[in-house]
């Protein structure tokens, strides 16, 4: 029942339907039993008195009857699809609302393939599942009790055969599904096995050219072991139960004849006893595929079950980390201090400890250091992206967590290194940085992010559309089109996270120019390990181990024997290597 109010709180709206559905299921199990139970009046009269006329009559209701039923019934399944649609789009709509409202850390975490599959996956699934799984609960409940009414009103005979059979497979069932983990245990190794697959595929080309085996693919290879083994397991676990099931249901229109030769010398006539064995041959099939029903019943069931899990922990997560917004809606200035902040990634190592920083509003500061040292970390809690551990962080003297959230998004531009456009125009893609701005102002910012050899290219300019008709943009290109929706948005606070990192000799130039117009009179944090392009900033800031270990001016710093002097030694070497 935990699981069928879940559903339902996903499509409130289509609740009737649900309910409609599992009534007209209930309707229509006990009206699959009619027809039934007209042929055995009709079975009894042929080998009886043979009354033409009402044998015809007893025809005719099993047709019709037959017919109610199956009108019931697909009564009832176009009423559970029509929740299950609902419930599927709901499903959909709850992940991107959660998406859209999803902590950074989430994004940092999760990749958009991953997450994309887990949404559309689990909510067409479930829709799968659910568009039958309620109505064959009831159907589930029901066949096996009306199987056993009519058994019992056809004869007591028939009756304890039936009640023999379902004991019978009861047992088989206990043993089939002795292990409860069995289902969950499938489910992991096929998830494993559908994503890495689809990393396989992606990854053909490598395989191709580098001629690969699918050994190197070492984790698909490992989860096509995996599940091969599951499955190993679970089939042997379930044969010899299911084979013993099969051989009772099949064999159940058998064991009809000893049946009737005990009950031959009770009844008056003979014509009795073959009508019995008549109908128990077109009866007995029921009870196998009662018992299908179930069985298919449990296996859905789980698989929902599973499909929820899955939705609701990755909503879970996408609420984890979760910067705290107050109800702020100016800076007074753009000063930003970090006060004894310490700071870790989920239940890891500190990556800042008890650190404490001052950056002056207006300035341009470089933030160097080898990988993991805590540059992006820091360029990520001053975004808002994730809140801090313990300590203050302060932009204006006022705690970032003390905010609007849309204070914090007006007032700080972020520039990743590997910038993300959507598939639309590319003056939509800069418009998005600020939605108001008129066509002037986005054409104007292109111009500024020095995109006009980029525009020249196409027939249609700033209206093309980015990846259709063959139109990609290099990497180069991508953050010049990042940047003009930056200097679009004019944010007081820029970041720029290795921004020039996509950038080649034949754009270089073109890129200094980009971002020299976008830090105009702005506080602006850069991270950079080209150490070419930080040689104007105000302040550059060493960063070692969580802690800044140095912070001056390019002449300052390379006047000293420093860690900064020793970087960029290393960097101009780096420079001057060459294939001979």
């Amino acid at each position: 029942m935990g699981v069928f109010k879940k559903l339902f709180s996903y499509a409130e709206d289509r609740k009737g339907c649900m309910v409609a559905a599992m009534l007209l299921s209930a309707v229509a199990t006990i009206l699959s039993f009619v027809p039934y139970y007209f042929l055995w009046k009709m079975l009894h009269e042929i080998t009886g008195d043979a009354d033409y006329s009402r044998i015809s009559k007893l025809s005719y209701l099993i047709f019709g009857t037959t017919i109610i039923y199956m009108f019931t019934y697909i009564a009832a399944l176009m009423c559970s699809h029509l929740f299950a649609f609902r419930l599927e789009t709901n499903m959909k709509k709850k992940g991107l609302n959660a998406l859209l409202d999803g902590s950074f850390s989430f994004f940092d975490m999760n990749s958009s393939g991953k997450t994309r599959k887990i949404i559309d996956d689990n909510s067409g699934n479930t829709h799968t599942i659910v568009a039958h799984i309620l109505p064959d609960s009831v159907n589930a409940v029901l066949f096996p009790i009306c199987l056993l009414v009519l058994s019992f009103m056809v004869s007591k005979y028939v009756g304890i055969l039936i009640v023999a059979a379902v004991i019978a497979a009861s047992i088989c069932f206990k043993f089939m599904y002795s292990d409860s983990d069995m289902m969950k245990e499938y489910m992991g190794a096929l998830d494993d096995i559908n994503s890495e697959t689809v990393e396989y595929v992606r990854g053909i080309q490598v395989i191709k050219i580098f001629n690969m085996v699918v050994e190197s693919f070492e984790r698909l290879y490992k989860s096509i072991i995996r599940y091969s083994e599951v499955v190993n397991k679970e089939c042997q676990m379930c044969r010899r139960p299911y084979v013993i099931f099969q051989v009772c249901m099949l064999s159940l229109s058998a064991l009809i004849v000893p049946v009737a030769y005990i009950a031959m010398p009770k009844s008056p006539q003979a014509s009795e006893t073959i009508s019995l064995v008549v109908f128990f041959a077109a009866f007995s099939g029921l009870l196998m595929s009662a018992f299908m029903k179930v069985m298919f019943f449990s296996k859905n069931f789980e698989m929902a079950n599973d499909a929820i899990s899955k939705l609701e922990s990755l909503f879970d997560q996408m609420d984890k980390n979760k910067l705290a917004h107050g109800d702020v809606a100016e800076m007074a200035s753009h000063d930003i201090e970090f006060a004894g902040v310490t700071f870790r990634y989920e239940e890891g190592v500190d990556v800042l400890t008890d650190f404490s920083l001052r950056l002056e509003s207006g300035k341009k500061y470089a933030l160097v250091g080898s990988s993991g040292s805590g540059k992006s970390t820091i360029a990520k809690l001053i975004s808002g992206f994730y809140p801090v551990s313990s300590g203050e962080l302060k932009i204006g003297g006022v705690d970032i967590s003390k905010y609007k959230r849309e204070t914090l998004e007006h007032e700080i531009a972020f520039v990743f290194q590997n910038a993300k456009l959507f598939k639309t125009s590319i003056y939509e893609n800069v418009k998005i940085g600020r939605p108001d701005a008129s066509r002037e102002e986005v054409v104007k910012a292109l111009d500024l992010a020095m995109c006009g050899s980029i525009l020249d290219k196409f027939e249609t300019r700033e209206d093309t559309i980015i990846g259709a008709k063959g139109v990609h943009l290099s990497g180069g290109e991508t953050q010049r089109i990042a940047i003009a929706r930056a200097i679009l948005k004019d944010a007081p606070i820029i970041i720029l996270d290795e921004a020039s990192a996509a950038s080649d000799p034949e754009n270089e130039y073109e890129m200094q120019q980009a971002f020299s117009k976008l830090m105009e009179g702005k506080t602006v944090i850069m991270i950079a390990h080209r150490l070419s392009s930080i040689r104007n900033v105000d302040e550059i800031l060493v960063v070692e181990d969580g802690k800044v270990t140095e912070r001056g001016s390019h002449d300052e710093l390379i006047a000293k024997d420093s860690k900064y002097k020793n970087l960029q030694n290393l960097y101009n070497q780096a420079n001057e290597w060459r294939l001979s």
